[in-house]
């Protein structure tokens, strides 16, 4: 029942975060569509090469709303045979498209500003042309802190760095407000080289964009936070039953999490004790950091990391085979009923069960135990030790 509610919940959360980031789109682009228009109409009428190039600036921002929207809805489908680890990286995409088009635009920015630069071409934009650029500064910085507040509450990094983006469109503004103003107040080529200013402002963008892109498709650990990373550890090496930790991996894919680990425990835990331990702490991880989706613990029985355990001992069936060559009713000992096997550095620990006859006398059936625990230790130089325990022929009760 609580599983299912917690089922729900995910969803229902899910969908909010869908429909408020779909609305943050649309905000910008709204905005975006009617500064495209009014900065590049004013900055042809007003030949103001700033404010045109900022307008450019404010047309790639659509290009950016509609790769976002795309990884927005992409990304959250869920892994298929196709794409075992999801679709996270369609908004990877996002973000490496957004870089390559700022690079691009940045570039015909420069080629178009220098000769207007080199040549003193003497050209003084009105006051519309200001007025115009105020407007796009204070509009871009509400979007940039509207669309970051969303990006940041739902964990939607793309949604992020197209407020980044909002954000790279307020700065140029404020190069193409400084630049308007000085031709207006004597200095025309300050526009131009506002325009330049612009165009750097957005290969640093560029470049941080598609860094970033590059660090994940990459798998680099510089991908992900540090104080991240640094949570995921302290969780994992406090947990109950676990030793100590290592082989920590930690891969980003678009806005989720897969987190590999190694973890030490008892060596003579059972299997499904260990799986327990394994799968608590997995949960635990998804439950405390919500941009890890999933978590895969490997148990170790020993750190293994410097001193890798032997792989060349003999399997189950080879050792009950070896066992049961070696065994023979004596003395009230009737069969081998169960065996574990635990693998140390060291050598194997053989935990035996032998059924014995209930009427055989307790003193004959200790002589017979250790003469087969001897003839076990003499023949088999890859066991260490072997403990026994005898279960009554016939009855539930095991008795050490």
């Amino acid at each position: 029942m609580t599983d299912g509610l917690n089922i729900a919940a995910e969803e229902t959360q899910e969908a909010e975060s869908l429909r408020v980031s779909e609305r943050a789109i649309l905000v910008g682009v709204v905005i975006n569509v009617v500064l495209s228009v009014v900065k590049v109409m004013v900055g042809l009428l007003s030949s103001s090469p700033a404010l045109v190039a900022d307008g450019i600036h404010s047309v790639s921002d659509l290009f950016s709303d509609g790769a976002v929207w795309v990884a927005n809805r992409m990304s959250r489908e869920a892994a298929d045979e196709g794409h075992p680890y999801g679709h996270g990286r369609y908004e990877t995409l996002a973000i490496l498209f957004n870089g390559v088009l700022m690079f691009v635009l940045a570039a015909g920015i420069v080629i178009d500003a220098i000769p207007r630069v080199e040549q003193h071409v003497v050209v003084v934009p009105g006051f519309p042309a200001l007025a115009v650029i105020i407007v796009a500064i204070l509009s871009k910085e509400w979007l940039f802190h509207y669309t970051r507040r969303v990006g940041e509450k739902y964990h939607l990094r793309a949604l992020v760095a197209n407020a980044w983006h909002h954000r790279s469109d307020a700065i140029s503004s404020v190069a193409a407000l400084f630049g308007i103003a000085g031709a207006i107040l004597g200095w025309p080529v300050a526009d131009p080289i506002a325009a330049i200013i612009v165009s750097v402002i957005l290969f640093k963008m560029s470049y941080d964009f598609t860094r970033d892109a590059f660090l994940e498709f990459t798998d680099a650990s510089a991908a992900i936070d540090k104080a991240i990373q640094d949570n995921i550890v302290k969780m994992v090496e406090a947990y109950p039953d676990v030793y100590s930790a290592h082989l920590f991996k930690i891969r980003r894919s678009g806005p989720n999490l897969h987190v590999d680990v190694h973890v030490v425990v008892n060596p003579f835990l059972s299997v499904s004790e260990g799986h327990q331990i394994a799968e608590r702490m997995r949960r635990a991880i998804i439950d405390e950091v919500l941009e890890v989706t999933e978590v895969m613990v490997h148990v170790d029985p020993e750190d293994d990391q410097k001193r890798p355990m032997p792989i060349d001992y003999p399997g189950r069936s080879e050792m009950l085979n070896n066992l049961e060559q070696l065994f023979a009713e004596d003395d009230g000992l009737l069969a081998i009923a169960d065996l574990v096997l635990h693998y140390t550095r060291e050598g194997i620990v053989v935990d035996l069960v032998l059924a014995v006859d209930p009427k055989s006398d307790w003193d004959g059936l200790r002589r017979s135990a250790l003469r087969y625990c001897q003839k076990i230790l003499k023949t088999q130089n890859r066991v260490t030790s072997v403990q026994l325990k005898t279960v009554l022929h016939g009855c539930d009760r095991a008795m050490v």
